[in-house]
This record gives structure tokens, sequence and C-alpha cells, in this order.
């Protein structure tokens, strides 16, 4: 049987496009539902009807941290609050979830989840049951990263100090009634303070690399950028100096290392390669979170994908240079296995080849610029 894997990420799916009131949510950044139905309904049917298909979705697929409850952004998120989270996720995308529903119902088809930073509650088991419920299968999901035949994929945010998840103590109980998630100061920042932004700057979280942005705030947007950094300098000395509203534990000295990386984002050819080089048994290492198509090679037989992310980014980097919306996947296939040199010992699996790939949909006479 042929066998297949796809591997997207980065989809952000908030509450839905439109409020129940029909006006726009700006906060909303994925707006693909049609397409993602016909990107699964492509590999369901047809060719791959007979084949084994896994979807991977390498983590940020949903964005919790900034659905917020009964209009409040806040960080106090509990597995009550994140399964109702994932509830209002679900019927604002009816379209996204029925495609998914249709897919893992179709025979050797199947879907794993990796967990995100922005999907960090999906590490409770009332949420990943939820998840499965909304598309009526089983979802296998994996914490941190996922392994097989010489390949791994990872989200990417453990790389990350101010995105890291605490995997030895991703809840917090102490003097609470009920845990809630021990959220990083990125993610604090993102839950909390980002929402506030993007309120007036919709594009703020969508531009790469953010410290060249910055410099062309400070030129062409001056006022605004004066008024957010006073609002975020504030933000960070109420967070991490003066621990109000939140507590973090980490001192001056490791928030100057996380102004730092958030300055500077991450090298992940370097964080790639060195998987590379230290595990023998990995050939192929696949990330996200950068929301950039990449594609590198450390050596012969050895490579590193990212697979992008389905949400507009404007890329300042000038090889491609502009705003763009690419809706692209990591793409694994499984050649049939060669027969041994010895008859008498089994075929041999070949090693899977990845590719990077665009979905260029099907033809439609129209779609909406503004709705």
């Amino acid at each position: 049987m042929p066998k297949y894997k796809l591997v997207v990420s980065d989809f952000h799916l908030g509450k839905g496009r439109h409020f129940p009131d029909k006006t726009q949510n700006i906060l909303e950044d994925f707006i693909y539902d049609r397409e993602f139905a016909e990107f699964l309904n492509y590999y369901r049917l047809g060719p791959y009807a007979e084949a084994e298909v896994e979807l991977v979705l390498n983590g940020d697929i949903l964005n919790l941290l900034q659905a917020d409850s009964w209009g409040v952004h806040t960080h106090l998120m509990t597995e009550r609050s994140v399964v109702r989270a994932v509830e209002r996720i679900v019927a604002g995308h009816p379209e996204f979830f029925q495609a998914l529903k249709r897919f893992a119902g179709t025979p050797g088809h199947s879907i794993s989840y990796i967990v995100g930073n922005h999907d960090v509650g999906m590490l409770w088991p009332a949420p990943q049951k939820t998840f499965s419920e909304a598309i009526g299968a089983p979802v296998t999901f994996f914490e941190v990263s996922y392994q097989f035949d010489g390949i791994y994929i990872e989200h990417g945010q453990q790389h990350e100090r101010f995105a890291r998840i605490d995997m030895e103590r991703p809840f917090i109980t102490r003097r609470l009634p009920e845990p809630v998630l021990n959220l990083s100061w990125g993610s604090l920042f993102v839950a909390v303070f980002l929402p506030k932004l993007k309120q007036e700057r919709p594009h703020i979280d969508k531009v790469r690399p953010f410290p060249v942005f910055l410099r062309w705030v400070f030129i062409h947007d001056v006022w605004w950028g004066i008024k957010s950094l006073i609002r975020v300098t504030k933000f960070i000395f109420d967070t991490v100096l003066f621990h109000r509203r939140y507590q973090i534990h980490h001192g001056v000295r490791a928030t100057l290392g996380l102004l730092k990386e958030i300055s500077l984002y991450p090298n992940y050819d370097k964080i790639a390669f060195k998987i590379l080089e230290d595990r023998e048994d990995i050939h192929t290492v696949i990330f996200g979170h950068t929301h950039i198509i990449r594609y590198r090679q450390w050596r012969e037989g050895k490579e590193y994908f990212n697979e992008g992310s389905w949400n507009e980014t404007t890329n300042l980097y000038l090889d491609d240079y502009g705003k763009h919306i690419r809706l692209t996947y990591a793409f694994i296939e499984y050649a049939a296995p060669e027969p041994a040199g010895d008859s008498s010992l089994p075929a041999q699996p070949p090693r899977p080849k990845v590719r990077l790939k665009e979905w260029l949909g099907m033809w439609k006479p129209e779609i909406d610029v503004l709705a």
C-alpha cells in the first residue's frame, strides 16, 4: 500500500473570521478553511483513497493563547477554559473541522498533533478529547516531538527561552483551586499583551525578521512605536521585575536573556544541524514555528525543512521580500520496499523522501478580499 505523510503547522485558528453579529474578527489569523478542505479532499480521494496517509499537525494549529474568555484575554488558563476555547474554535471553523472529520474517516488516513507554544493547552487530556470528538476519530498527540523512520518533527518553541514550555512542570497547582498553565514569559506576552497591539496594528506578529520591522516602525510609525515601547517596558517591569499579575522566578539576568532572544530570532539552521550531527539515526529534521519556509542541507544525506505557515507573512529578507501567502507543507513519500540481495531476506524499506510543496488549490472564480 502506498504511504505518505503531510506536515503542516502554524495555522493559528481563532474563534472564526466573523463574530456572531457578522462583524469581522481582526484577531483571526486563519482564513483558508475552504482551501484546507480542498487540500484534505485531494489527499483522501483518487490515488490517495487506497493509500496510507497521515496528517501531522506540527504545532500552533489552534491559537489558544488569544482565545479570550468573555472578552477578557488572560493568562489564567485552566483545563476547563481551554476546553471552552477549543469548542469555540471548532464552532468558528466548521468547514475546517468537517474536512478533518472526512479525512480521518477515510480508511488508512490518520491525524497526529504535536503541541506548540500557542496551543500549549493541548497538553491536557480534556482538550485533546474535545478535539478528537470534533473530528470523530482518535488523534495521536505528542508533547514535544514526533520521530519515525529517520525523520524528526518538532514545532520548535523548546529552542527559545522566552517561548519554551517547562515540560517538567507544565501546570501550576500550588495554592490554586484548580491547575493553570505554567506559561513561559513569551506565552504570557502573547496571551495578555499582544492582542492589544494587534487590535491597533493587526500585522505586527506577521512580519519577519522582527528587528528589521522595529527599525521601520521608528522611522515610519514613530508615535505609535514610542507609545508601544513604553507599554511594553511597563509590561516587562510588571511581570518580570515586580512580579505583578504573574509570577516569574527567573530574575534580572534571565530577563536580559529573554530580551536578547526576542530581539535576535534564533537560527533554526544551527539547531537543526546540531540534531543531525548528534543523532546518527536522524537524517531529516522538520521544524515549524518561524512561519518561514526553509530548506538547508547539512551534509550529504542530512536535511532540514521548515514547512512555513498558512498565515499571511510579510518577509523583510531581500531574497523573498514582500507580503506572501503560501499554503506550504512538507510531503513525505515512501517508495516501495526494495528487494534484498539475498532472496531469503525481507525487502528493505527505502528512506522516505521529503519535499516542500505549496497547495495551489482548485480553480475558483472569486475570493473574498474583505468580508
